[in-house]
């Protein structure tokens, strides 16, 4: 284990919600991270904290333009960077293509290039997404990708990359892990979406005197996994893992889901304990196409072999996001008043 946390790492995506959070594990543990963004959707705040640390090497940078030559000596690469909106990817489904399978391949290049001895990838669960009926529930690694799903632009180019991951593992024998996030919150959430993650919607909103916003009836229910859980999850991984030559795919949920409308009442609680004359006003709009009105992971997989399992309630982790939104818009609110 010492062994691989003390490697050299390369995370794309590291100024990003999930990629900051696992930078900082991985510099927190003595490991030297190299750390790509184009900072697109990544912020350069999020890293912010780690520009005098010398184990941290930051390069601003598209994926897509990345030299093979660039990186000859990489232990371990965690490709975390996408084009993650799904009603982006939606409008613009060739830049889709271009950034979440080309990019893909570029790393693919480099783990080559490098020598790579273990490739991590940020798969995703919406290829669940077309899943319809209970016996698809709690979702398993291998009910997906098949005939039915997944439908979304998104979700495609991720099942296309994965299988490229899985296929360049293979062939240049270094291990690959896959991962299928679910809804993953917590502090330093993108915010800046025209349609944000729905706990961060719900917190700013409430926090800013606006009318929250429910797609559809409020009755889709989805699985919640806390950044610190998926930070956890990580890190089990890298030990479990870096060694392997195989290829695996595992789950990182919560094992729960919560309606949409749950997830409103327990964002307002805890808006409320701060604010307290917030309205009870919500605005419900048309459904987003291609969303699955049901996710549920099954993490038996990454509990048995990852010996890993969530450990922050839904209550609790909203709680401590909804604190540290409140204080980041507060800070934001400063900035635009000084």
């Amino acid at each position: 284990m010492g062994k691989a946390i003390m490697a050299t790492h390369l995370i794309t995506g590291c100024a990003g919600f999930v990629g900051s959070h696992l930078t900082r594990a991985l510099l927190g543990s003595g490991a030297e991270v190299y750390g790509v963004d184009s900072l697109i959707e990544g912020y350069k705040e999020n890293i912010a904290d780690l520009k005098n640390n010398s184990n941290f090497h930051f390069v601003r940078q598209d994926i897509r333009d990345i030299s093979p030559q660039t990186h000859t000596s990489i232990d371990y690469i965690w490709h975390l960077a996408a084009m993650g909106a799904t009603y982006f990817c939606r409008d613009f489904p060739k830049l889709a293509v271009l950034i979440n399978i080309n990019g893909t391949i570029s790393m693919l290049d480099i783990a080559i290039n490098s020598k790579c001895k273990h490739f991590f990838f940020a798969d995703s669960s919406s290829l669940y997404d077309s899943l319809v009926g209970d016996e698809f529930y709690p979702s398993a690694e291998s009910m997906a990708p098949n005939i039915e799903t997944p439908m979304g632009i998104y979700a495609i180019t991720k099942m296309a990359a994965s299988q490229l991951v899985r296929s360049f593992g293979e062939k240049h024998s270094f291990g690959t892990s896959l991962f299928r996030y679910t809804n993953i919150y917590g502090p330093s959430m993108n915010l800046q979406r025209d349609i944000p993650p729905v706990v961060g919607s719900f917190t700013s909103k409430l926090l800013t005197g606006e009318t929250p916003i429910i797609y559809g009836t409020g009755q889709k229910r989805r699985d919640f996994l806390h950044i610190d859980d998926l930070t956890n999850f990580h890190l089990h991984a890298l030990y479990s893992r870096f060694d392997k030559k195989d290829t695996q795919t595992y789950n990182a949920g919560c094992g729960k889901n919560f309606s949409i409308s749950e997830v409103y009442e327990t964002v307002h609680a805890a808006c409320k304990k701060i604010k307290t004359d917030i309205s009870d006003e919500i605005e419900y709009r048309e459904d987003q196409p291609n969303e699955a009105q049901i996710t549920l992971a099954d993490i038996s997989k990454a509990n048995d072999e990852l010996g890993w399992q969530p450990e922050i309630s839904f209550e609790d982790g909203v709680e401590k996001t909804v604190d540290s939104l409140n204080k980041m818009l507060g800070d934001s609110n400063a900035i635009s008043a000084s």
